[in-house]
């Protein structure tokens, strides 16, 4: 019997909290092993669509996001070995803390339960500014909570001085079993800018702040040391080129379907676009900020985004707007999701109050006039209208809120015990839009549902 491949090598980078520095090392952790010749495939922890989008571009492959609060252990760890086949190293960027997920007293959604579940090493990053001795103790607490994890070493951000980094290294290794593997000092012109959702988004950002990360992480951390601890090689150690997420027990029948892709609409996890391919479909994008014109295609998707900062370029491109009523009026299938569903209604009032018109294809407006954060796992059940046998999983993270929705909800959340209930999903004809970004990977009978109305809707046309 031939022996079983190991593990793909790979580590995780997690932090004691949020903004301690993890997307920055991670960055440029992967541009330095690409500009080294490694095949690197990263990971983000979590429902975050921002920092995939970074890790593309730090190192020209796409990034999947690990999430076991949206699937379960077993699909996640199909996900992570269909992801590296033909790939050298892992790098996993973490979610907030370490131990930070769904619950406040398991590891559901972690950080923590992802490094247990796919046996990675942990490299935990924290931010040095005004600790000292104190270091020793939150490293101490942090490699004391969970036995099971594997900790590789920590890395101080935003260190100030050799003495500062002397101080940090000698406490640290008096009171703890951890090395200080390296220690980042403060650079201003370093920092990526940030804004209401999270880090400006990569499609923004210019390549010379991958290279100045890869600089920094070169100059700063032995990576020798860090490739002999792994056993990195530039071996797949993956052979085997299968899918163990899906299986398909017949030939799927073809289709396109197009979606809105531009600096308004980015947000869509790349396990979407390999499942809708996996299931016989060709990806086409547009753009609702430049096309007059919606392309050739089965349906429409419109995922989440910024389209609260593209108001007026959006609202003038009546064209487009034109056309997706014309779309939507010929029952044709549209799916939207949180930035989808804003464009989708009638006007989008910006942060001073000011309408700008929109599809209008729903009767509600939306307004970031007063910022409202909605941050929440959702696991939404249909009503009796809709046929789809089992509950969608997904992530609600915005800003924006309904300023007046007469639209009646056809999904629902049971959201304590209490039966205090969340209404989400709005179907207009065959258009259907949500505030929650779906984590369609693990929901096919999602997709299949929807093809379903692909493939009437294409009788209907026959005819």
């Amino acid at each position: 019997m031939p022996n079983k491949p190991k593990s793909p090598p790979g580590i995780i980078i997690a932090g004691t909290h949020s903004s301690v520095g993890k997307s920055s090392l991670a960055i440029g952790l992967m541009h330095l092993l690409k500009r080294q010749g490694c095949k690197v495939q990263p990971f983000k922890v979590g429902p975050d669509y921002i920092d995939t989008g970074h890790h593309f571009r730090a190192c020209g492959n796409p990034s999947y996001n690990l999430d076991t609060a949206m699937t379960t252990p077993k699909y996640t760890k199909a996900l992570f070995n269909d992801a590296m086949y033909k790939k050298d190293f892992a790098v996993v960027e973490g979610v907030m803390g370490l131990f930070d997920g769904a619950s406040p007293t398991t590891d559901k959604g972690s950080t923590a339960q992802i490094a247990k579940l796919l046996d990675l090493p942990i490299i935990l990053v924290f931010d040095a500014r005004s600790l000292a001795r104190s270091a020793a103790a939150l490293i101490k607490g942090f490699l004391s909570m969970d036995k099971k994890l594997r900790f590789m070493g920590v890395i101080a951000n935003n260190v100030n001085s050799l003495k500062h980094e002397r101080y940090l290294k000698e406490a640290i290794e008096h009171y703890t079993s951890a090395k200080l593997m390296a220690c980042l000092p403060f650079k201003p012109e370093l920092k990526i800018p940030s804004r209401h959702l999270g880090l400006i988004q990569g499609i923004e950002r210019k390549n010379n702040t991958y290279e100045k990360w890869a600089d920094q992480i070169e100059a700063h951390l032995d990576l020798r040391q860090l490739k002999k601890s792994v056993n990195l090689k530039k071996i797949n150690a993956t052979t085997e080129n299968r899918n163990l997420r899906w299986k398909v027990s017949k030939a799927p029948k073809p289709f396109r379907v197009a979606i809105a892709k531009d600096k308004a609409f980015q947000f869509i996890y790349q396990d979407t676009l390999e499942l809708i391919e996996h299931h016989g479909g060709k990806v086409v994008y547009f753009s609702p900020l430049k096309d007059k014109k919606l392309p050739d295609a089965d349906w429409i998707y419109f995922p989440g985004g910024y389209p609260e900062l593209h108001l007026k370029t959006l609202s003038k491109n009546s064209s487009i707007l034109k056309d997706i009523k014309s779309w939507h009026k010929s029952k044709k299938l549209m799916v939207a999701e949180c930035g989808g569903l804003m464009y989708l209604g009638k006007s989008i009032k910006d942060d001073k109050g000011k309408p700008y018109k929109m599809a209008g294809i729903y009767n509600y407006s939306t307004t970031i006039k007063q910022k409202k954060l909605t941050l929440s796992y959702r696991e939404l059940k249909a009503s009796k209208n809709i046929d789809l046998g089992k509950n969608l999983k997904g992530h609600e993270f915005h800003y924006s809120y309904f300023d007046g929705n007469p639209e009646k909800p056809l999904w629902s959340e049971r959201k304590t015990a209490k039966s205090i209930r969340k209404g989400d999903g709005f179907r207009n004809l065959n258009c259907f839009a949500f505030y929650t970004h779906i984590y369609w990977g693990e929901n096919q009978t999602w997709l299949k549902y929807l093809l379903k109305i692909v493939g009437q809707r294409k009788l209907l046309d026959k005819k």
